[in-house]
C-alpha cells in the first residue's frame, strides 16, 4: 500500500511547520500550548499517571480535541485534511510529529497519542491514533539522515523476560506473548532466542551472539526523577531488581551503526504509586544511538493490556506492514477490544528513524536482504 508523508515540526521558537512529500511547506501559527489549555494539558496529563482512575470516553475525547486545538490552528488543520481527504482508498500517510530537543523539549513529553480531530458540523472527529488511513508516530531528525530499511531473508528476535525477586513489583505474565511469537515464527522467516532473568553480563553476551534484529523486553520499567532517564529492571546475582538507566542499557545493545532495528519495550505494571512515563527516556536513547523504530508504553498497563497490544502487534509484523502501521494495528485492537477504558488506545509510542522501516516482508513478495546487511 503506498504511504506519503506529513511532518510536523515545531521550531525553538514554537512556530509549527508542516512538510509534504512534494516538499510543499506550511508554516502554521505558533503552538498553543500556553496559558490555560497549558494548565489544562497538564492536569489531564496527571490524571493519566494515575492507575486507579476511570476514564469515560468524553474525558479522553476532551483531551483529544484540546492537544488538537493547541498544535493545529484552524487553517493548519484545513492543509492536512486536504491531503488525508484526496487519499486513494487503501493509502497510508504517515504522521510524524518532532519537537525540539532544547527550549521546548518539555512538548515532546506530553501524550500526543490522544489527538482526535474534533467533531464538526456534517463531519464526526477521529484519533489520529487509531485512524486506518494514518500513522501516528514520533519522528527524530539525526545527522545522518534517515535510511531505506529492507526487510531481510530472516530475522533474529531476542526476547527478555525479567521477573526480579521484589514484593514491591507486580508478576510478569510472559508466556501468551511467546506462544504468540512461537506461533508466527512457525511460518515466517523468525528465529527466536528467549533469555530469562538476564543480567547486564548475560545480556552483553547474548547481544554479542546473536546480533539480534529485534529485541522485546518484557518487564518492569520506572522513570528515575534525580537522574531524569528511564530505567528497566534486570535482575542482578542474588535475583533481585538491577535498575540499569538509559545510557547503560544503550551501550549494551550495541554500538552505534550496529543496534537493533526495533526495540519493544512492554512494560508490566508494578506497585509503585508513581509510575509515571517510565520509557520516555529510553526510546529517543535508542533511536540517537541508532535503532530505526522503538515501540514503548508511556503509561502504566496492565499485563492483560500490555499482551493484548502485543499479539496485535505480531498480527501487523506477520502481514509485512511497516513498523509504525503495525503499532497503529495494534492501538485500534486496543480502541475495540477495550472499549471501558479509552486511556489505553494512546499509551503505546512509536519512535522512528526509518524511511519504511519493515521487519518482514509482506506475504508473497520476495525476500530481500537490505543493503549492507
Amino acid at each position: 500500500m503506498p504511504v506519503s508523508e506529513i511532518a510536523v515540526t515545531i521550531s525553538e521558537n514554537g512556530d509549527v511547520e508542516l512538510r509534504g512529500d512534494n516538499d510543499a511547506i506550511l508554516r502554521g501559527q505558533r503552538h498553543g500550548v500556553q496559558g490555560v489549555d497549558a494548565e489544562l494539558i497538564r492536569v489531564f496529563e496527571r490524571g493519566l499517571r494515575d492507575r486507579g482512575r476511570d476514564w469515560q470516553f468524553a474525558d479522553i475525547r476532551a483531551f483529544g480535541s484540546l492537544l488538537h486545538r493547541s498544535l493545529f490552528p484552524s487553517d493548519t488543520w484545513r492543509w492536512v485534511e486536504e491531503r488525508i481527504d484526496a487519499l486513494p482508498r487503501g493509502d497510508r500517510i504517515r504522521f510524524q510529529l518532532a519537537f525540539p530537543a532544547r527550549g521546548l523539549g518539555h512538548l515532546a513529553a506530553i501524550p500526543w497519542e490522544y489527538l482526535r480531530v474534533p467533531d464538526r458540523d456534517g463531519r464526526e472527529g477521529f484519533f489520529l491514533a487509531t485512524d486506518r488511513r494514518l500513522m501516528l508516530t514520533r519522528y527524530l531528525p539525526m545527522e545522518r539522515g534517515r535510511p531505506k530499511s529492507a526487510p531481510a531473508e530472516r530475522v533474529t528476535v531476542l526476547v527478555l523476560v525479567s521477573q526480579p525477586d521484589d514484593p514491591t513489583l507486580g508478576e510478569v505474565i510472559a508466556e501468551p506473548v511467546l506462544t504468540s511469537l512461537e506461533d508466527i515464527a512457525s511460518n515466517l522467516p523468525l528465529d527466536v532466542a528467549v533469555r530469562h532473568q538476564p543480567t547486564r553480563d548475560t545480556l552483553s553476551e547474548v547481544v554479542t551472539e546473536l546480533h539480534p534484529d529485534f529485541i522485546q523486553f518484557i518487564g518492569h520499567g520506572q522513570y528515575d526523577d534525580p537522574g531524569e532517564e528511564g530505567r528497566i529492571a534486570l535482575v542482578d546475582e542474588t535475583g533481585r531488581a538491577d535498575w540499569v538507566g538509559e545510557a547503560v542499557l544503550a551501550q549494551i545493545l550495541g554500538d552505534e551503526g550496529d543496534m537493533p532495528k526495533l526495540v519493544f519495550l512492554h512494560s508490566c505494571s508494578g506497585a509503585q504509586t508513581d509510575y509515571r512515563a517510565s520509557f520516555a527516556g529510553l526510546a529517543p536513547r535508542l533511536i540517537r544511538r541508532g535503532t530505526q523504530c522503538v515501540v514503548a508504553m508511556q503509561y502504566a498497563v496492565t499485563n492483560r493490556m500490555a499482551l493484548a497490544f502485543s499479539k496485535g502487534f505480531y498480527r501487523g509484523l506477520a502481514e509485512g506492514l511497516p513498523l509504525d502501521e503495525a503499532v497503529q494495528a495494534g492501538r485500534r485492537g486496543l480502541a475495540v477490544h477495550y472499549e471501558s477504558d479509552p486511556r489505553l488506545m494512546g499509551i503505546p509510542v512509536v519512535y522512528l528513524n526509518s524511511r519504511d522501516a519493515r521487519l518482514l516482508p509482506p506475504p508473497g513478495e520476495p525476500e530481500l536482504s537490505a543493503p549492507g546487511g
